[in-house]
């Protein structure tokens, strides 16, 4: 046991409880510090948009070195530190470092009580996965960290077998405290790459199972550290009997005092905590810290002597550096009375906070951030304008404020989706040499690039997987299967990562009729051609795309025969990152830049989202 849970203070007793002769019955105050979605973003995050004290400006946010020093101000009396998943694949300090895996060691610097695992966890495989929750567990400044994942089951052969639990019980104060590990199982086994004997079991049965084992043994304070994004743990949570906290992640929410950031023009998906009623009518208190290492969620429990929730309250909090520049590029700096104003809304926002970087997390980062500036500064092409990342139209998972709420393109990106992910497409039927089409599922594009000079970071930032391309011999019929298939996932899932792009392919979207007829009036262009045309249900065309959807990732499940075939599949050889990057080199030597795609060229022509 970690030594801030065997030195801890004496618990206030709640109000109206009386204490109990058995320690277990004892009535307990806890405070929750957790992080999810850190997705290998491992320093700080800069040129974050914020409105503060009225003043537009750009802020440096987060990063670990500013985690840790919050998290060590703020671990006092009965603490447990928890991390909801998705701790890799992102950024360059996961993909240049897949051995040596500098997450883990940030990790470490917190010391995590208990980690969830989420979906990304399994994008390179289990046995990528089993290396890095090794390295969690034994590699440098390792505290023993327990990894949970109630739901997911492997064999014994399998890498990770033995490597995690399904949930840990925490003694503190005397007091038994559970925590249940809960992974979002069809969105990790459509868009990840567990191994087949990897097995999945509903979120939902498998939570009140280990609910019931644990109160069964007397462990009547119980936790959900869940990947499953806000929704479904608000919907989940009123399903189950038992159940006090969830602690999630997945969704990447920001929850908190909506007038606040409202002040900050930052969106939020709810309050912190979201208090519902479980299925016996007692509260239930949902929380979840953003993403990226850009806040801290403190969650502040108070339970009764049964177990039940008698208060719960809390905030996240937005770590911020101390430099800021004006949003507007005509301002060099921000005046005397603008950083006053600033200054003092910080000073007055319970949800914001100067933090100094911790001087040994930050020591032990720069090794990692040397190496990588060495390699992402060298340049390779131009863009001509900002190419957005955009999930789903209109939904606004665009990637960092580049694109945000306020960027130009969104009228754009709301009617059609991701640009990056269009100019993506196009480079891999470019480099794929015989293809026709080309099609990529939007959660593969990570990043957003600016106009400018486009370096070998930003290609790395875009696309950080291991993929390669992949040319199938596909009919008509199969392509728009394909399609049906990814925008099912979408709507039934909520797997937005899911949603497709596509060069040379076009049609209309409808995501509220039935799966079949979510897309109508598909166009097509040969390689070489010029003009659209319907397309041919009975033709085969030549369609490039990554080995990840081929074999049926992200629900991609009528590409699955011609990538069985090897009479259909061609293994290309081409490596995701590098092709994006050699295409942009190519355009360089033709004295061309990356271009922002017209509207003819898109392959959402006009798209009507989900109704309520």
């Amino acid at each position: 046991m970690k030594k801030h849970l065997l030195a801890l203070s004496i618990v206030t007793v709640i109000s109206g409880c009386n204490s109990s002769d058995d320690d277990i019955n004892h009535s307990l105050d806890l405070r929750i510090l957790h992080i999810n979605d850190h997705h290998s973003k491992l320093d700080a995050t800069e040129g974050q948009n914020l409105t503060l004290g009225g003043v537009e400006t750009k802020a440096e946010i987060g990063g670990f070195s500013r985690l840790v020093t919050k998290f060590n101000e703020l671990d006092q009396g009965n603490v447990l530190k928890l991390h909801a998943g998705d701790a890799i694949t992102g950024t360059m300090y996961y993909s240049l470092f897949r051995e040596e895996l500098p997450d883990a060691l940030m990790m470490n610097q917190v010391c995590f009580d208990a980690f969830a695992l989420g979906n990304h966890e399994f994008d390179d495989g289990n046995e990528q996965l089993a290396h890095f929750i090794d390295t969690l567990k034994n590699g440098e400044d390792n505290c023993g960290t327990e990894v949970l994942a109630a739901n997911i089951e492997v064999p014994s052969t399998n890498p990770i077998y033995g490597m995690y639990m399904p949930y840990k019980v925490f003694t503190i104060d005397n007091t038994k405290v559970g925590v249940i590990g809960i992974d979002i199982s069809s969105k990790t086994q459509a868009s990840s790459s567990p191994s087949e004997d990897t097995i999945f079991l509903d979120e939902v049965s498998t939570a009140q199972k280990y609910i019931n084992m644990l109160r069964d043994a007397d462990v009547k304070n119980i936790i959900l550290l869940t990947h499953y994004t806000y929704e479904n743990d608000i919907a989940m949570a009123k399903q189950l009997t038992g159940v006090d906290v969830i602690v999630g992640g997945d969704s990447h929410s920001l929850l908190g005092n909506g007038e606040a950031f409202d002040d900050m023009s930052l969106s939020y998906s709810g309050e912190y905590p979201t208090i519902v009623k479980n299925a016996d009518g007692d509260d239930v208190c949902i929380v979840q810290a953003w993403d990226n290492s850009r806040a801290l969620g403190e969650l502040n429990v108070s339970f009764s002597y049964d177990g039940k929730i008698a208060s719960c309250s809390g905030q996240p909090h937005l770590m911020l550096g101390d430099n800021f520049e004006p949003q507007d590029k005509d301002q060099d700096a921000h005046t005397d009375e603008e950083l006053a104003q600033i200054n003092s809304f910080v000073e007055t926002t319970a949800e914001l906070s100067f933090v100094a970087e911790d001087e040994t997390t930050s020591a032990k980062l720069a090794e990692y951030a040397e190496l990588i500036d060495e390699k992402k500064t060298e340049y390779i092409g131009s863009s001509a304008s900002k190419l957005c990342n955009e999930r789903v139209p209109g939904q606004g998972h665009s990637s960092g404020d580049l694109c945000g709420e306020d960027n130009t393109d969104r009228d754009f990106l709301n009617a059609h989706g991701s640009v990056m992910a269009n100019v993506v497409s196009k480079a891999f039927a470019y480099l794929s040499l015989r293809s026709d089409i080309a099609i990529q599922n939007s959660g593969g594009v990570r990043n957003s690039i600016p106009e400018g000079d486009v370096t070998v970071g930003h290609a790395f930032d875009v696309l950080p997987f291991t993929n390669f391309l992949v040319n199938l011999d596909m009919t008509g019929q199969e392509i728009v299967d394909t399609i049906e298939d990814a925008l099912d996932n979408v709507v039934v899932n909520n797997s937005t990562g899911a949603f497709p792009s596509a060069h040379n392919l076009r049609f209309n979207v409808d995501l509220n009729q039935d799966k079949g007829k979510r897309i109508s009036e598909v166009q097509v262009r040969r390689r070489g051609e010029t003009e659209w045309s319907s397309i041919v249900l009975t033709e085969t065309y030549v369609v490039v795309t990554n080995d990840f959807i081929a074999a049926g990732g992200d629900r991609y499940d009528s590409m699955v025969p011609a990538y069985n075939d090897p009479e259909r599949r061609e293994d290309t050889g081409l490596l995701y990152t590098d092709s994006l990057m050699n295409y942009i080199r190519a355009l360089e030597e033709q004295g061309l830049s990356l271009e922002h795609p017209t509207v003819d060229d898109m392959m959402v022509q006009s798209f009507i989202g989900l109704t309520e």
